[in-house]
């Protein structure tokens, strides 16, 4: 599998929750890396990471609204892992195909 090629650097860590900044973040025009996760208390695990980043308008004045992109995982606890990963497996050939972000641009379905 191949690395990643963003670099984090931990902003903070408050257990079960981590955010961290990459490259050109600033206070003004933030790009962040937000994860969390929480251990099955029941029946089910979860595990989402979120990036969010600035935008500008058309006369590129920064707005307060900032795009965001989540990915969340949960999962039963006694399920098998196996089938988590082929899950993943399918995710990341989705998201990382041409029609995904067609589909994010257009909001039309993935074709």
């Amino acid at each position: 599998m191949a690395g990643m090629t963003t670099v984090l650097t931990e902003y903070s860590n408050n257990g079960d929750s981590r955010t961290s900044t990459y490259t050109g973040h600033t206070a003004i025009e933030p790009k962040l890396v937000i994860e969390k996760r929480s251990a099955p208390a029941a029946t089910m695990a979860e595990f989402s990471v979120k990036t969010v980043c600035t935008t500008d308008d058309a006369d590129g004045v920064v707005m307060s609204q900032k795009p965001s992109i989540e990915t969340i995982i949960r999962y039963p606890k006694l399920g098998t892992y196996a089938d988590v990963t082929a899950a993943l497996a399918v995710h990341r050939d989705v998201v990382a195909g041409d029609e995904f972000t067609n589909s994010a641009e257009t909001l039309e379905w993935l074709t």
